[in-house]
């Protein structure tokens, strides 16, 4: 692991947008991170992979809580991605909030 005064690495991304939700979940904390590697990520495949992935820093006295909020996100379950109409039984898109067959709203649903 590469090393910067101070700061530590707590995680390596698949990719900077990953990186960056990391690293926005760490300021909501109240975590200041750092990205390193975000611009390399568009030489994937001229470079190896592992030396072009996103990768978030912190200060090395917040490691511990850095690592905790990440695992914690990690560990959250991924949202639904459909819905079940109320009124006609077709999956919906969870992008979507009416039916596009009945009309009927997802909102009307939780009333």
């Amino acid at each position: 692991m590469g090393r910067v005064t101070g700061l530590a690495r707590v995680y390596i991304a698949d990719t900077p947008a990953e990186a960056w939700h990391i690293h926005n979940v760490l300021a909501q904390h109240g975590i200041q991170s750092r990205l390193m590697n975000e611009a390399l990520f568009g030489a994937t495949g001229e470079i190896p992979v592992l030396e072009s992935l996103p990768e978030v820093w912190v200060k090395e006295s917040e490691v511990v809580e850095a690592e905790a909020i990440i695992k914690a996100v990690r560990s959250e379950p991924v949202p639904n991605s459909s819905w079940l109409c109320h009124d006609c039984g077709e999956h919906i898109d969870s992008v979507f909030a009416i039916c596009w067959k009945c009309g009927a709203s997802l909102a009307d649903a939780a009333e």
